[in-house]
């Protein structure tokens, strides 16, 4: 992965709470929507992130893999020729997840696309709990944005010890993260953005359910939580700085973000244990 030197670099990037359809083609068509809105409202934004399998569905109840099997896409495919289209005409980048199919199998693939219509990069969920889905390789996903370094992560991916430390180790600038998860407490996906010493970027689903809330986040390199909402189909913008610290100024930083995350785990274990004791006070 190419460094640097030291420098500064603003990047404007929006990140998506979307409701899909059914039917992927509509899926695609509300992808397009939120596009030309967001460039027309953000003429400068040059990414834009989609969750996690955002052209379906997660779940069919009773259904869930010949739904998965009939929506299945290969990449190159219909969806990320359309998507080269829209990324070219609007000049951004965009990254999204689908049901990829290749060799008989199903996987959990989220594709990021480049200006010029070319897929810059193709990660495979690894860390499976839908078990529709094949595990893809354990690796580090990473691409190169307008001279900065941005690594795919899916959902569970996160708790990945091992991708946690290869992100840190490459100094990856900023993570995306796309999610198909119900949480509701943002300072869960804060929580993780403090394990990777970079931006991160959470987008995710939001279906008018008591399912899928839609909650998305942005977090700095300093643990600090830029934005975030929940509740509504949304896009949050950021203009994020990107700087490349040196040796000393990246180990002080990590000092510091290491009392916080200390200070955030004892908060989110509170937090859950009220939780539990309410639920077994009503009952």
């Amino acid at each position: 992965m190419r460094k640097r030197s030291n420098s500064r670099i603003v990047l404007p990037v929006a990140t998506v709470a979307m409701t899909p359809d059914l039917d992927p083609q509509i899926s695609r068509e509300r992808m397009k929507r939120i596009v030309e809105e967001t460039k027309r409202d953000h003429p400068d934004i040059r990414l834009i992130l989609f969750g996690e399998t955002i052209l379906g569905w997660f779940y069919k109840k009773g259904e869930t893999l010949e739904y998965h099997q009939s929506i299945a896409e290969t990449v190159p495919g219909t969806s990320t020729q359309f998507i080269a289209e829209l990324a070219e005409a609007h000049d951004v980048y965009i990254s999204f997840g689908f049901t990829e199919k290749a060799d008989a199998k199903l996987y959990n693939t989220q594709v990021l696309i480049s200006p010029q219509g070319e897929i810059l990069a193709k990660h495979r969920k690894f860390w499976i709990r839908n078990k529709i889905f094949t595990s893809g390789k354990r690796k580090l996903t990473t691409a190169d944005v307008d001279g900065i370094d941005v690594a795919i992560v899916i959902c569970a991916d996160v708790r990945s010890l091992w991708l946690r430390r290869q992100i840190r180790r490459a100094r990856v600038d900023i993570v995306l993260a796309s999610m198909a998860d119900d949480e509701t407490n943002h300072n869960a996906f804060h929580l993780m953005g403090v394990l990777y010493d970079s931006w991160i970027l959470v987008a995710n689903r939001y279906e008018n359910s008591k399912r899928w809330h839609g909650l998305i986040t942005i977090t700095d390199p300093w643990a600090r939580l830029r934005a975030h909402g929940m509740g509504k189909e949304q896009v949050l913008v950021q203009r994020l700085v990107i700087t490349n610290p040196s040796g000393l100024g990246r180990c002080l930083r990590r000092t510091l973000v290491g009392f916080k995350f200390a200070g955030l785990a004892t908060v989110l274990m509170m937090q859950m244990v009220w939780k539990s004791v309410t639920k077994k006070r009503k009952k």
